[in-house]
């Protein structure tokens, strides 16, 4: 069977139990994934509630690297499976503490301080139900999205850079204004305007695809014009 996750990134899970410290930087890579996923699952919270979780849930998969480690390739196998059902029940267990810190004190005496929704050192390693993928790809896409303008937002910052067509860039992907609209706020020629987006969609595609390229979506010799198709298919499921 061949293994799903690419060798770069597969190779770094494997080194976690001998090298822990590389876990922060595979977390890195994943936590605007964690964030949307979390936030997605957890509607009913509080966005603030919700910010602390995520926070709470990065913290503890950091002390993880073992678990990580885990995580086994195969057919139709994604590591942002193994990661999101891992993030999904650190999260139900840092809400059931909260939860049992409010309780007075009558009630605490009845209930286990061990007691956890799914002790993540635990969990099966099975893929999950399809709905439940599409949820995952659907998080991940969003998360590899963030990434890349945020990755394009800090390069325009530089002195080779240029704000004003990250600006427009993001106003046109991200906020569903015209280029013209955007040119107008930004107090630029509608030509000078279309010459900067173009130049800055290929830095956003090239940052996207390198993103899908870690992740195993992508071989390294296809086109990255196929990466936003790849993302468009998981944000459609």
């Amino acid at each position: 069977m061949t293994p799903i996750f690419p060798a770069t990134r597969w190779s770094l899970i494997a080194r976690l139990p001998d090298q822990p410290q590389h876990i922060g930087l595979l977390l890195e890579l994943y936590a605007d994934t964690i964030g949307t996923y979390l936030a997605m699952k957890l509607r009913t919270e509080r966005p603030e509630r919700i910010q602390d979780v995520v926070q709470e849930v990065l913290l503890d998969l950091l002390s993880k690297p073992e678990v990580l480690s885990r995580a086994q390739p195969g057919e139709g196998s994604r590591f942002r499976y193994y990661l999101l059902n891992l993030a999904w029940h650190s999260a139900l267990n840092a809400i059931r503490r909260e939860r049992r810190r409010d309780l007075p004190l009558e009630a605490i005496a009845s209930v286990n301080e061990e007691d956890d929704v799914a002790p993540v050192d635990h969990l099966p390693s099975h893929l999950p139900a399809p709905e439940q993928r599409s949820v995952m790809d659907r998080a991940w896409a969003i998360g590899v999205v963030q990434q890349a303008l945020e990755e394009v937002q800090r390069w325009s910052t530089g002195l080779e850079g240029d704000p004003v067509g990250c600006l427009l860039l993001h106003a046109t992907l991200t906020q569903g204004q015209s280029l013209r609209d955007a040119a107008s706020a930004a107090s630029i020629p509608l030509a000078t305007a279309s010459r900067r987006v173009i130049a800055m969609r290929a830095r956003l595609q090239n940052a996207i695809a390198e993103r899908l390229r870690l992740a195993g979506e992508l071989a390294s010799g296809e086109d990255p014009a196929q990466a936003c198709s790849i993302l468009l298919d998981a944000l459609r499921e």
